[in-house]
């Protein structure tokens, strides 16, 4: 802050001295009061009544130049309320952008979420279908199942079902079965039937020429 020195005459020798404050006819001169004068930071000598153009000058270029460094002043002030104002605006423009860019990636990590899920159900359904293709039977499985089953006789004991294939398979090898009067076997006993190989016939021809070779 700026600090003018005061200069006034000394009564005894009427040479210019420093003084205490300015007088207020010397503000007076300037239009200041003692108030602005004292928020400026001047010494006010409310008890001298005198007034001198050099005290009046020194004020003069004194309120020029405050006034300077309160215009600077206000533009300081002004410019970083400006500077709040833009920083604030940033700073929300910034978190709007970062708060959307976050919704976005929730966005994206639910879309994500949903795909994998998505992708883990199909994938079951397509193992389940691949197993049920798996478990299916041909047609031509079906057809044969359905003869076997015709040619069952769910009616017939095992026993019966044995004897039978027995039979098929004799008769498949030439083997007959020498009939005998049945007799009732004692209980707890099994059925014992003997089987004789079936000699094979032999045509004219071929005892034609056995005869010979025994000749």
């Amino acid at each position: 802050m700026l600090k003018p020195s005061v200069s006034v005459e000394s009564p005894a020798t009427n040479n210019p001295r420093k003084g205490r404050g300015f007088s207020k006819d010397e503000l007076a001169a300037i239009k200041w009061n003692v108030k602005q004068a004292r928020e400026a930071g001047l010494i006010v000598d409310e008890r001298r009544k005198s007034k001198y153009k050099e005290n009046i000058a020194t004020l003069k270029v004194f309120k020029e130049d405050y006034i300077k460094v309160l215009a600077d002043r206000e533009k300081v002030l002004l410019k970083a309320r400006k500077d709040g104002v833009k920083a604030r605006r940033e700073a929300k423009k910034r978190k709007q952008i970062e708060d959307s860019e976050l919704i976005e990636r929730e966005k994206e990590i639910d879309e994500e979420r949903k795909r994998i899920q998505e992708e883990i159900a199909k994938r079951e359904v397509e193992e389940l279908e691949v197993e049920s293709e798996e478990e299916e039977l041909t047609e031509d499985e079906l057809a044969e199942l359905e003869t076997l089953e015709e040619g069952i006789d769910l009616e017939e004991t095992p026993e019966e079902a044995l004897e039978k294939v027995e039979e098929e398979l004799a008769e498949a090898l030439g083997i007959t079965e020498e009939k005998k009067p049945e007799e009732a076997a004692p209980e707890g006993t099994k059925k014992v039937v003997k089987r004789v190989r079936k000699k094979p016939t032999t045509t004219t021809k071929g005892a034609a020429d056995e005869a010979e070779k025994k000749e």
